[in-house]
């Protein structure tokens, strides 16, 4: 079997253009030690199909992006849609990233929220103290995201037992904004023709279903979106999001788009 090896936000994955293997080849495709270790094996056919070493999953932004980047590497194409439970999901490419549009998002409880700046309470293990958050809606995924006091506090919080929320939420995401800078705009002759506004935070996020994970543009785009709520109007729209596994950029506009980088590792010809 032909596999590439890709990195992408800190999620690794072999992509084969053959279909699947069996579950059982697959744990042992993946494992570290009698296989080739990765976190994913992805099947580029038809459509994408994903598997852990447990199960097959919903393919996450990151595989989408090593997916891009491998047909990338065979065609002159810069643009591709994959088929993501049901709904056609486009990834371009541009400047080194690679772009997903992940269509609007919204605070969930409407403006009475994004004046509160909360409409939600969440506990973590790690604080004294329950914390407000705001649900943000992305795609059809929500999100609760809690602003934490620093890059310290963030690392203290934990997620065994898991953290929860009233009301509950599969989705949590706990944010120390870094802040927000203005950076020049050029033209093509490098002069100066405007500013822009430019913000930094760091995240974690947990999934009631998984775990913590460290990278998501779900996460992303509603820790970007919740600090632009708290920040008020001004702020900035362009955000980037310090991951554990890597950064992911989000621009919000009345659709947000989040970009990262792929990166082809290896090719492997498995034997047996």
């Amino acid at each position: 079997m032909k596999l590439v090896k890709g990195i992408s936000s800190g999620t690794t994955a072999l992509i084969s253009s053959q279909a699947p293997p069996t579950q059982e080849s697959i744990a042992e495709i993946l494992d570290p030690v009698r296989g080739v270790s990765a976190d994913l094996f992805v099947s580029l056919g038809s459509t994408i199909r994903v598997f852990t070493r447990q199960e097959e999953i919903t393919p996450p932004s990151a595989v989408l992006r090593l997916a891009a980047s491998h047909l990338r590497s065979q065609t002159s194409a810069d643009q591709w849609s994959f088929l993501v439970e049901g709904h056609d999901v486009g990834v371009s490419f541009s400047e080194g990233d690679y772009l997903i549009n992940h269509g609007e998002w919204a605070i969930t409880a409407g403006e009475g929220a994004r004046s509160q700046g909360h409409d939600i309470t969440v506990e973590f293990a790690g604080l004294d103290d329950p914390r407000p958050g705001l649900r943000v809606d992305v795609g059809h995924r929500t999100v609760g995201v809690v602003a934490v006091n620093g890059s310290g506090e963030l690392a203290q919080l934990g997620f065994n037992p898991a953290p929860t929320s009233d009301p509950q939420l599969e989705l949590i995401a706990a944010v120390a904004i870094m802040g927000e800078r203005s950076v020049d705009l050029t033209d093509e002759h490098g002069a100066v023709v405007g500013s822009q506004k430019i913000g930094a935070l760091q995240l974690r996020g947990f999934n009631a279903l998984v775990g913590e994970v460290f990278s998501g543009d779900v996460f992303a785009i509603a820790g970007a979106a919740a600090a632009h709520t708290w920040l008020g109007q001004g702020s900035a729209e362009e955000w980037v999001t310090v991951f554990g596994g890597g950064n992911t950029k989000v621009q919000l506009g009345q659709h947000a788009v989040a970009s990262a980088q792929a990166e082809l590792l290896a090719k492997i010809d498995l034997l047996g």
